[in-house]
Order: structure tokens, then sequence, then C-alpha cells
């Protein structure tokens, strides 16, 4: 395997501590023991993050988060709805949106803008206004910006005769204008007495919209279809990402690498025998022009769901949650690096722990410039034998910084004792890093002694044969 030099330190075995710069940071944002917070979005100012979640599943809120991980000012609440936030920046604003079972005067989807301090801007204001029958809640809405406007995308049904899904987008100025009027962005009928789910992602001129739909094939099957749309809301053809139809649902991700886009889709083929999906989670690259420079890839076959992506400039991240609706106790969020070519490039890690009785159930996933965030939803999910979701018994929300893929790693010395010498790796969780040694660095002769992947950030290694007079180490990226 070919290896690629990320940092190189010298350390003689008469040095002290080397100076750490790089970790793995957890820190909490909505923790508060007597309601339930969960759910949410998150987005870069690039001076702070705000985070959108929901409190006792009636109260839409965010919370301004600072680069080293403490609170800025209080939970800010900012509507009415049983559904998260979901938030968005621009150069200069936050905005926030949500959807309320709740309408008033026949509206009830809203948005709200947040300076970048954490404080709202003037009243919340009604989006999609002259759209009836919208459904509330997180997983049927998305946001996205692409340099100029938002734009948002909520869905509304019809149940008058069979079930119409119908996605509508609406375009905002970062002032909170809405810029024209709400746009069809698909339609669906089906007899399905549920909602679809839907994501958002920006590229070079175009927006890709992903959804799920009824398959063409066998009745009760669905498949995720895409379509390009662009700045001012004008919808391309339809076309099918998917090539596997599952027979359940669960949102889709999608992130873009400059050059592609990548698409992650929740699959089940097959059930257990009390009813209980058996959950896939696939991805596919889609090109600029909706072409696909391969089949869909088959990602995980271990009970994961909702899939979350992000791209840091070099390799995607892509999370999921394990176990998360089944009735299992071992319930835990992992993440994963994959290369452009959608190859994983280390093994997964779970930077998040079970507080109490709150297990990871997933981590929404930003990457600001410099460092991957994670916002990680934990929660107590009541769900019976056939994995349906019965309640939310409790939750709490917390935060992760992780180094970049391409962050070089960083090495610390112990003092040397008889002939050991302990070192410590500090480097980014997933990514596998390997120690070499060399006597005499002018001969550019190097032994590899250890590999190892951090997976909370660090990992430690003893060289236990230090009896020359010096020794030199340094620390690749495989």
């Amino acid at each position: 395997m070919k290896l690629r030099v990320q940092n190189l330190f010298v350390v003689l075995a008469i040095f002290g501590s080397l100076h750490q710069t790089n970790a793995t940071t957890i820190f909490p944002i909505a923790t508060n023991a007597n309601i339930i917070e969960f759910g949410g979005g998150i987005a870069s100012s690039g001076s702070n993050y705000l985070v959108g979640f929901f409190q006792n599943q009636t109260n839409p809120c965010v919370q301004l988060v600072s680069t080293n991980g403490s609170l800025i000012g209080p939970v800010l609440t900012i509507g009415e709805s049983e559904g998260s936030s979901l938030v968005a920046a621009s150069k200069n604003t936050y905005l926030a949106f949500w959807a309320s079972d709740n309408a008033s005067n026949g509206v009830d989807v809203f948005g709200q803008l947040i300076s970048f301090n954490g404080t709202a801007t003037g009243p919340a204001f009604p989006l999609l206004t002259n759209v009836s029958g919208l459904l509330g809640g997180q997983a049927e809405s998305t946001i996205g910006f692409d340099g100029t406007n938002f734009m948002v995308v909520c869905e509304a049904v019809d149940e008058s005769q069979n079930t119409i899904f119908n996605f509508y987008g609406q375009l905002v100025t970062p002032s909170g204008t809405l810029q024209g009027t709400n746009f069809l962005m698909s339609s669906t009928l089906t007899n399905e007495q549920s909602d679809t789910h839907s994501v958002l992602v920006f590229g070079v001129t175009n927006y890709l919209f992903v959804w799920e739909m009824p398959s063409n094939g066998p009745p009760g099957e669905w498949e995720t279809y895409g379509r390009f749309v662009s700045r001012t809301g004008s919808a391309g053809a339809l076309f099918q990402i998917s090539q596997t139809a599952s027979l359940d649902y669960k949102p889709p991700a999608a992130a873009f690498d400059g050059t592609n886009f990548f698409v992650i889709m929740n699959t089940d083929t097959a059930q257990t025998a009390s009813g209980a999906p058996v959950w896939n989670l696939y991805g596919r690259l889609v090109s600029l022009s909706g072409t696909f420079p391969g089949n869909e890839l088959l990602l995980n076959t271990n009970q994961a769901v909702v899939g979350s992506l992000a791209f840091d400039g070099a390799n995607y991240l892509l999370g999921w949650g394990f176990d998360t609706f089944t009735t299992n106790t071992d319930k835990s969020a992992f993440f994963q690096f994959y290369n452009r070519s959608v190859n994983p490039i280390g093994p997964p890690f779970s930077p998040f722990q079970a507080q109490g009785t709150n297990y990871p159930i997933f981590g929404v996933i930003l990457f600001d410039g410099r460092k991957i965030v994670i916002g990680g939803a934990l929660g107590n999910l009541i769900v019976s034998t056939n994995c349906s979701i019965k309640a939310l018994a409790s939750g709490a929300i917390y935060g992760a910084f992780i180094p970049a893929s391409t962050a070089p790693p960083t090495l610390t010395a112990s003092n040397l004792v008889g002939t050991q010498f302990p070192l410590q790796l500090t480097g980014t969780p997933g990514i596998n890093y390997a120690i070499q040694i060399s006597t005499n660095l002018a001969l550019s002769s190097w032994t590899a002694v250890f590999t190892n992947s951090p997976t909370n950030g660090t990992f430690n290694f003893t060289d236990t044969s230090a009896t020359n007079k010096s020794r030199f180490y340094r620390a690749l990226k495989q």
C-alpha cells in the first residue's frame, strides 16, 4: 500500500514531550435531563455554529456554539412544532425553518433569521404561503444555500382520494424576503399513508434534489430518485438513482465533492420473523449531468439507518445509526471515511458514547473548511418488536470536533525508561497511520513498527528496543 507523508517528526531519545495540536473533542450542546432535546441540523458562519433541534417534541430551538465547543448564550426557542428546526448559513446570517402541525391562516411552514451572534433578527415569517396540507417534521424538509439565496423544500400531502405527495420549494433571500412564488419540485401518487424523505445539496450551478417515492415495480416497494433544480427554481428531468428497490424507506443523504455528487440510500429487501426491516446502506455517485460513473455500491449490511454525509475537501465522511430502530441494546452511531471513488480508507469509528439511558442514534455532519463538526443525537427510543417507533423517552445533543482526513498527525514523546520509549499519536479517527523508525537519517531507511487508527483521536505505542544512541520517528498516513 502506498504511503503518503503527512507530517515528519524527528524525536531523539533524550527529548521530552512534543506539542500536541490535533485532537477529537466531544462537548455537550443540549443536555437538560428534565426535557427531551433531539434532532436537528447544523450550520457554520465561519466563526461559530448554529445547531437546530426541538425540545419536548413541541418547540423548534437553536443554540449557538463557538469554534471550541462552548455554548454562546441560552437556547433560543423560535416557534411551535413537532419537528426540529433545520438551519443553513449565508455570508451574513443564519436561516432556521420548521414545519408546524398547528397551521395559522393556512400557513404551517415558517422561517426565522438568526444573526451570527445568536439572536433572532425580526419576527418569524411564513414560507410556502399558498400551499396547504403541509406535513411538519424534520424528515420531510430540507434546506440549502447556493451562495446567493436559500432554498427550502417541504412536503405537502393531499389525502382527498389517494395520497399525493408534493414537494414544494421556495427561494429566500438572506434578508428573509421570499424570492418569487413557491414551485413544484416533485409530485407522487401513492396509496401509502405516510410521508417520504428528501435531501437538497448544491453543486457548482444547480441543486441536486433527492427523494424517495414508490417504485414502478411491485406495489409496496420504494426507489430513490433525483432531479436537478436551478438557482431560480427550474426543475430538470426526473431520473432514478437507486438500483435496488426497498420495502421501507429512511432519509437519504448527499454531498458534493466538486466533481460528483455522492448519494446515500437506506434499503431493506428482507424482514425478520417479527416483521422488522433488515436495513442496508447503499451509495451511488451522480455526475453534474445526471449520469452515473458506476453502479450503486453496497456500503453496509448491518442494520445501518439514517445516513449522513459530508465532504472534507479530499474524502467523504459517512455516518449512520446502528441498530437504532430495533429493540437491541447495542445501539450506536458510526462514521467512516470514503475516498472520491467511494472506497473506504479506514475503519469505522464511534465518537459518541451512551449517556445514561441515551444512546447514540445518528449524527449530522458538517465540514466548515477547517475541521469536521458532528451534531450527535442521543436518545432513548421506545420501539415495538417490528421496529416501529412508539415514543421518544428522552434525548440529548452532543457535538464532536474531528480533524479533517488530510490533517497531519502529531507524535508526542515521553521520557525514555531503560530501552522503552513511549509515543502517542494524535490524528483523525478512522484514518490509518503508520509509525516508522530510523537510526540514520542520511540513509533514508525507515522501518514500519506499528500501524493503527486512532479510534478516539489517539493511540499509544511504546518502542521497546530503543537501544541506539539516537532514533528517529515519523508518522505517515496510509
